[in-house]
């Protein structure tokens, strides 16, 4: 989304599951679902909850179909998230349409025709000055962007080199242009999303001042 309403706001990035075969994949009768399709890959994504309250966790269960003739790859460990005041809606971004610094983010290959579910979650923290006498200005929808490498020949050498250390590879200034030029950027249906004042574990009392 391009708005001039948009909010940047402060993200805590944690992985909660980065698997390649081993993660859940999604539960397509799940009304929590989203799905989009972009260049010949489809993305399903299953949101893990209803209700978002301050500081709480924004989870997702995600798989990649890769239905080109050609391996794909998606910084799996990689995810942030904006609040547009405007649409009310949160932008879970995952994977990298940008490279985070200057080393190169892991990357997981998925083959031709092969399908790698994965789990991810960001937590951010929305600016809403108070959100109680601002009900229109929190968030009501949440949309998943997938971000992935749809060419990945130019990376080949550095993910060689990732599967050998865990040290990550640096990402030369030469192969900057390159990654962004080689994302495509599956946006996926949004979804609709309850808000509640309460932090986690905090009552109302005891988030009232003074108390």
């Amino acid at each position: 989304m391009k708005s001039s309403g948009r909010i940047a706001v402060a993200v805590t990035v944690f992985l909660l599951v980065s698997s390649t075969l081993r993660a859940a994949g999604v539960d397509f009768k799940d009304p929590r679902r989203a799905l989009g399709r972009e260049d010949d890959i489809k993305v399903d994504a299953q949101m893990l909850q209803e209700t978002l309250s301050p500081g709480s966790p924004i989870s997702v269960t995600y798989q990649i179909e890769n239905l080109t003739a050609s391996p794909i790859a998606v910084a799996d460990k990689v995810a942030d998230a904006t609040f547009d005041a405007d649409s009310l809606t949160i932008t879970v971004s995952i994977g990298a349409e940008i490279p985070p610094g200057t080393s190169m983010p892991h990357l997981t290959t998925i083959a031709p025709g092969q399908t790698r579910a994965f789990r991810i979650g960001a937590s951010p923290q929305i600016l809403v000055a108070d959100a109680r006498s601002q009900l229109g200005h929190v968030p009501r929808f949440v949309q998943i962007v997938v971000n992935v490498l749809h060419d990945i020949k130019p990376f080949a050498k550095l993910i060689e080199q990732q599967m050998r250390t865990a040290a990550a590879p640096p990402l030369p200034n030469t192969l900057f242009d390159t990654w962004v030029a080689s994302v495509s950027s599956v946006e996926l249906n949004v979804l609709p999303i309850r808000w509640s004042n309460e932090r986690q574990g905090v009552t109302a009392e005891a988030a009232r001042p003074g108390l």
